[in-house]
């Protein structure tokens, strides 16, 4: 009976022991694949490109966060504060108007410099006002080898037209110095290059373009890679990538933010200033090369 005794308690402990093995490797496992991480797109850049650094895995009980330039959360380095809740940002010293901050605390950096290049720290603070740091880096180098000539000459350009949405307008994604001697190109919603979220694909081998599957009525695409967008929504706002498909050179991107507005009524009834809804020479020239360019194949996935 003792040997029984004794042998069932060496089997409740082993049990309590491996239970207690899973336990440890179960938080392990959900503390590594829920740890938040920061991601540059792309990690090294040609200067003139926009940069995004992607938040990963932002916890939901964040009430607010704060970018900075540095490994250290100065406030003399601060480049913006967001508050989560009002969904409103305060610009620090460090900011230089290129900065802009989204809701999943990613920091898309317009038109970098090599100054830009280095170390950028996230810090958060949760509702039990628990505040932690995570940490990027990225390079920016000027064009370099024999490639010097032809990025300086053919870095894609992008802008927004008119630069003030409402919902319902149509706008124009505009595309300036698609480099020459291309297969094609690439738009995508976000910035990873998945096929569920391509806008749209143009091959110029086959001058045929394809469609996504919720763009069909609403996108009109250009041979220079620009986009119109008719019918805009709220849905509509968020991060917009353009990739080219090279023949012989190295591949280029470009990184738009898109922000939708509610419509609303301007002071006396009367419509958007004419400022917001003029458009210059240069931007009426290339919408009318848009329009009479040669007709396109369409295709829908």
């Amino acid at each position: 009976m003792m040997g029984s005794d004794i042998l069932s308690c060496k089997v409740c402990t082993s049990w309590k022991e491996l239970l207690l093995t899973v336990s440890l490797l179960i938080c392990w496992l959900l503390s590594t694949t829920d740890q938040l991480t920061i991601e540059s797109v792309p990690p090294i850049a040609v200067e003139g490109e926009n940069v995004l650094l992607f938040v990963h895995d932002l916890p939901e009980n964040v009430q607010a966060l704060s970018w900075y330039t540095g490994g250290k959360p100065l406030k003399r380095f601060e480049i913006t504060r967001h508050v989560i809740a009002t969904n409103s940002s305060v610009m620090g010293p460090a900011h230089s108007g290129r900065e802009t901050i989204l809701n999943n605390g990613s920091l898309l950096i317009k038109s970098v410099t090599r100054k830009d290049s280095g170390y950028y720290t996230l810090q958060i603070r949760d509702t039990t006002s628990r505040r932690k740091i995570t940490r990027a880096e990225f390079f920016v180098q000027g064009p370099v080898l024999d490639f010097k000539k032809h990025l300086t000459r053919s870095q894609i350009k992008t802008e927004f037209v008119p630069s003030w949405i409402e919902e319902n307008d149509s706008i124009l994604l505009l595309v300036y110095n698609l480099p020459e001697n291309l297969q094609g190109f690439v738009w995508h919603k976000g910035v990873f290059p998945l096929d569920r979220f391509k806008i749209a694909s143009h091959s110029f081998l086959t001058n045929s373009t394809m469609l996504g599957r919720s763009y069909y009525d609403r996108l009109t695409v250009c041979n220079d890679g620009s986009l119109l967008l008719s019918k805009v929504t709220m849905e509509d706002s968020g991060l917009y990538s353009l990739r080219t498909i090279p023949v012989d050179q190295i591949s280029q991107s470009a990184i738009l933010y898109l922000q939708v507005n509610k419509r609303r009524r301007w002071a006396s009834g009367n419509p958007r200033p004419a400022s917001q809804r003029r458009m210059s020479k240069n931007q009426l020239q290339k919408l009318d090369m848009c329009f009479s360019s040669s007709y396109i194949t369409i295709y829908y996935n």
